[in-house]
C-alpha cells in the first residue's frame, strides 16, 4: 500500500513551487500530471514513481479533519493529499518534506 500523507498549509501549493522545490530536491526528476492536474507526479530519470500530490481543498470541518491525522496540528486551512509510493526508499518523503518545508506547512501521518 502507499503511504497516504496530508500536507497541511495556509498556501496552496502552486506547479511553480511544487517544480522549483522538486528541482533542489531531485534535478532528475520529472513531473506528470493527470486528469487536467488534479493529479500531479514526479518521478526519477527511470521513471519510477516518487510522490503523487492531489488538488488542495479548504477545511471546512476542522473536527472531522484533525481526526483524519495522526498529529494534527492546533489549526490549518489547506489539506493537500500527498502519497508515497509502496516501498519508497526515502526519496519520496524527502521530496513530500521539503515541499511542506516550502510552503511552511506540515506533513502529517492520515490514519
Amino acid at each position: 500500500m502507499p503511504t497516504e500523507l496530508a500536507l497541511l498549509s495556509d498556501v496552496e501549493p502552486s506547479l511553480d513551487a511544487l517544480l522549483a522545490i522538486a528541482a533542489t530536491v531531485h534535478p532528475d526528476a520529472a513531473y506528470v500530471e493527470y486528469r487536467g492536474g488534479d493529479i500531479k507526479q514526479f518521478i526519477d530519470d527511470t521513471g519510477t514513481p516518487l510522490l503523487c500530490v492531489f488538488g488542495t481543498r479548504p477545511v471546512l470541518v476542522p473536527d472531522e479533519a484533525a481526526a483524519a491525522l495522526a498529529h494534527p496540528p492546533s489549526a490549518f486551512g489547506l489539506w493537500t493529499d500527498v502519497t508515497l509510493p509502496y516501498g519508497d526508499d526515502g526519496r519520496g518523503r524527502r521530496l513530500a518534506e521539503a515541499i511542506a518545508a516550502g510552503l511552511s506547512g506540515q506533513l502529517n501521518e492520515r490514519v
